[in-house]
């Protein structure tokens, strides 16, 4: 009996869904923003401006480096899944795919090697014209 695989299999499972993990990061965002809000409540009351900002600064370097964490480790999962579900994809295109589609793949691709050819004509008459240009000018004497 054949098992179709959808989700990837991994050699160190995630012990935690994708959904949480990206929500738990959005409320840590969400909550260091309050807090950066109430330190700037705090100014007036007239607390040093100075501490204040230091406060800020720590708060959002605080926020940035848990930010660059979370991206840096998640990106490789990822790039991993995005391959596994497009693989998958590709497998049910394949299934399904009228055998007509390779000859309309063919004359759009024909259509699009036609368009290119196009533009290096066009491309060639404009270096024409630029070189006839300054032939001239290297021609013609200067007095």
């Amino acid at each position: 009996m054949a098992t179709h695989q959808v989700t990837p299999r991994r050699s160190h499972p995630q012990t935690f869904p994708k959904p949480q993990l990206y929500e738990a990061i959005a409320s840590l965002n969400r909550d260091l923003g309050l807090v950066v809000e109430d330190l700037n409540r705090l100014r007036e009351f007239r607390f040093s401006r100075r501490d204040i900002d230091s406060l800020i600064a720590k708060t959002e370097h605080l926020r940035s480096r848990a930010n660059a964490e979370f991206l840096e480790r998640q990106h490789s999962r990822e790039l991993k899944d995005e391959f596994h579900f497009w693989m998958i994809d590709r497998k049910f295109e394949d299934r399904y795919k009228d055998p007509d589609d390779v000859l309309i793949g063919a004359q759009r691709r024909l259509e699009e090697l036609a368009a290119e050819e196009q533009d290096a004509r066009a491309a060639a008459r404009g270096f024409r014209k630029v070189r006839r240009r300054a032939e001239k000018r290297l021609a013609t004497p200067t007095s």
